[in-house]
């Protein structure tokens, strides 16, 4: 059950921490931070809160927009995969054994699967898995063709797969699963702009945005009451099982919202996260 403004604003005083989703939450329709945005989270630090981002994006592609936010702690990338400060330093790295990535490979072209490996700066492609870029919504990332996937099977953090056939997915996705579901899990959806396309996400098991923030917290000693979380979409719903303040945009999925301890009125595209931050210390 949601929580109104004036009790929002009661527990924003216990708040040290904000986490942030980036794409749909943090920046608007044009990939753009706000102007009120930045204004309001450049006022945090004087209010003795520290504020960062947590993503489905590669390291590689948040580090401008860290600099500009003035991010001085770690920030989540790749939904929890990949841990590190701006300065270089990372705090954590969850990397699949090659022998799982030499059987995804193995198993996408047994099956006509497109596959693309996933590292914390970049995500890298064969010409025969080109087509892969057009189903993924991975903004900011940064693509690398490379002859083959032979010298590129070690520091994987993401696996990724796409085709037309969905059985061929699911049936790749439970060879993946045994014997490795100790190791590894998957993640099968449909894509949101191919509807005849399945996407199935590999990664270490028990690795989500969730776990992230989970190390983040006990890396800067804050308790979950003392942290609140921004998010839109439904990856979100891992911080919202963490924060100890759930906050969804207007924008947000309907499950998320039903999620939420409260929801903002404006969207991302109408500066929403700072809209709400200004309101919360007037």
């Amino acid at each position: 059950m949601g929580l109104n403004f004036s009790e929002i604003k009661k527990k924003f005083e216990k708040v040290k921490l904000i986490v942030s989703d980036v794409d749909g939450t943090l920046i608007d329709n044009n990939g753009l931070i706000p102007e009120e945005n930045l204004k309001q989270i450049s006022l945090l630090s004087k209010r003795g809160i520290k504020f960062t981002v947590a993503t489905q994006r590669v390291y590689s592609s948040v580090i401008q927009l860290a600099k500009k936010l003035e991010i001085d702690i770690p920030i989540v990338t790749l939904n929890g995969t990949y841990i590190r400060n701006e300065s270089g330093s990372f705090l954590k790295k969850f990397p699949i054994s090659q022998k799982t990535v030499r059987k995804a490979i193995d198993l996408a072209d047994r099956y006509f699967i497109k596959i693309a490996l996933c590292y914390d700066d970049k995500i890298v492609y064969t010409e025969n898995n080109s087509v892969i870029k057009d189903f993924m919504q991975r903004i900011g990332t940064t693509y690398e063709l490379v002859n083959s996937y032979d010298n590129y099977t070690d520091s994987v953090v993401e696996i990724i797969m796409s085709g037309n056939d969905k059985k061929a997915i699911r049936y790749v996705l439970d060879k993946l699963s045994f014997p490795l579901s100790f190791f590894i899990t998957g993640k099968y959806y449909r894509s949101h702009n191919m509807h005849r396309v399945y996407s199935l996400e590999i990664k270490r098991s028990g690795i989500s945005k969730k776990s992230g923030l989970k190390i983040l917290a006990s890396h800067l000693g804050v308790s979950k009451k003392e942290i609140a979380v921004f998010g839109d979409w439904y990856n979100d719903r891992d911080l919202f099982e963490y924060g100890g303040l759930n906050i969804a945009l207007q924008n947000a999925v309907p499950e998320l919202k039903r999620a939420a301890d409260y929801i903002t009125e404006k969207s991302n595209h109408e500066a929403g996260v700072g809209h709400f931050l200004r309101n919360v210390f007037q």
